[in-house]
């Protein structure tokens, strides 16, 4: 009530303002006719702004299938969530409400909150529109189609039409649409299947079902990933919902990483601390695969109420399946892999990897090189933070000089696999730094 009433006063003082001014100029050219000109515009104009201030703010844009996106299936990412869209369950909040921010909103990340779940979420076009745009008009070519393109019906007519002939995703089908299918296994493939079809509706027919796991795959396969490595199983993602048409839906996580880059020392030594465990987590594990993430920045990860770190933007990570590779045993599989930093003048901050050798080792140091430089390092020049994580250890602190020798090693190794080392050397370090702290 109090918000109404706020926001009448404003408009009607906007409008004695505005009254004022065009009086004030009438009064220039002395002519009553321009009173009542400049009057009935302002009166038109104030009408126009509020109905659209109305309408932004009334209308559930969720359940308008054109704006989800829900005309483009099977050229989707799925139909899991569809009834929950169309029964209003679900609804922008904050500025996403707005429609003329979206001209800002170039990542097409949403906020939104679940009514059933009574919590905050995140909506997800998965890429730009122009992303989205190229993905539509090249369905449209290789389909043959005029200007009058049916997406929906038009990519049953392209390349992905192969994985139709076949009972389950083959390799051949999926190979490098994506980083998680850069190197994939029949192990994978099985897993990113099975997975996938636990968020499929009964009666979907087989066809439609597999094109919009070819779609999800080749425009952007983070909603995969949080599929194969749940956060119920311990992995460190947001928890996902389900999909509807060209919008996912998953857990809103908390602030981003890098609005913890000057708090206190403590707090950023257990930020540290976790960072490096995911490192150690997405490179050993039980499941027997390798997750080497190619995009480690503060904006991909984020803090949820607890202080637990989660990767929130999934989208380039290589997957590599560990145990195909022992069992292939090919020549130098079990070679150690040591990633070598290349400086990227244009681009601050980024990583070098080459994912053909991920691809063929075993055993790989890369996620470590990634969270030291990206995240632990002081790299001056980098696009967001020019000082890592943990900049200005404590003047008292006795491992100081250790911490920074241990970062620096573990971003630029001095030696032949000196990164190993380094890394266990720094984990053990921060683990003992963070005792100190219960």
């Amino acid at each position: 009530m109090d918000t109404g009433i706020t926001t009448v006063a404003t408009n009607w003082g906007a409008m004695a303002c505005f009254r004022r001014l065009c009086c004030r100029f009438c009064r220039i050219f002395s002519s009553p006719k321009c009173t009542r000109f400049f009057s009935v515009l302002l009166l038109v104009t104030m009408a126009f702004i509020y109905y659209n201030l109305f309408f932004f703010l009334s209308t559930n844009h969720l359940e308008n299938p054109d704006f989800v996106g829900v005309n483009k299936c099977p050229a989707c990412y799925g139909t899991s969530m569809c009834q929950e869209f169309s029964h209003g369950y679900l609804s922008l909040t904050s500025y996403s409400r707005m429609r003329f921010l979206d001209i800002v909103n170039v990542k097409n990340v949403f906020y939104g909150w679940h009514q059933k779940l009574n919590s905050d979420v995140i909506l997800k076009r998965l890429g730009h529109n122009k992303e989205l745009d190229s993905f539509d008009r090249d369905i449209c070519k290789n389909a043959g189609a005029g200007v009058k393109c049916d997406v929906a019906k038009s990519i049953f007519k392209t390349k992905f039409s192969r994985v139709l002939e076949t009972e389950m995703l083959t390799i051949a089908d999926a190979e490098g649409l994506s980083d998680v299918v850069r190197c994939p296994s029949e192990r994978l493939l099985e897993r990113i299947t099975a997975k996938f079809m636990e968020y499929i509706p009964a009666k979907t027919p087989k066809k439609d079902w597999k094109m919009m796991l070819m779609t999800t795959l080749a425009i952007n396969p983070e909603p995969i990933m949080y599929m194969i490595f749940p956060k119920s199983e311990g992995w460190p993602f947001p928890q996902y919902y389900g999909a509807c048409g060209r919008f996912i839906v998953q857990d809103y996580v908390g602030k981003p990483l890098k609005s913890y880059f000057q708090k206190d020392w403590m707090t950023r030594l257990d930020l540290a601390f976790q960072v490096m465990r995911i490192a150690e987590k997405l490179t050993n594990n039980d499941q027997g695969y390798g997750l080497y993430m190619t995009d480690v920045s503060p904006e991909n990860f984020a803090v949820n109420e607890k202080g637990e770190v989660f990767i929130i933007d999934a989208e380039n990570i290589i997957v590599v399946d560990k145990q195909k590779i022992k069992t292939d045993g090919k020549p130098l599989w079990d070679q150690q892999h040591q990633s070598f930093h290349d400086e990227c003048k244009s681009h601050p901050g980024c990583l070098s990897f080459s994912s053909e050798l991920l691809c063929k080792r075993h055993s790989s140091d890369h996620n470590y090189y990634a969270i030291c430089h990206g995240l632990l390092a002081n790299t001056p020049g980098k696009p967001d933070e020019s000082t890592g994580l943990l900049h200005d250890p404590p003047e008292h602190l006795l491992e100081r000089e250790e911490l920074i020798r241990l970062i620096a090693e573990c971003e630029m190794p001095s030696q032949q696999n000196g990164r190993y080392d380094a890394m266990q050397q720094l984990l053990q370090l921060l683990a003992k730094l963070t005792k100190r702290k219960n």
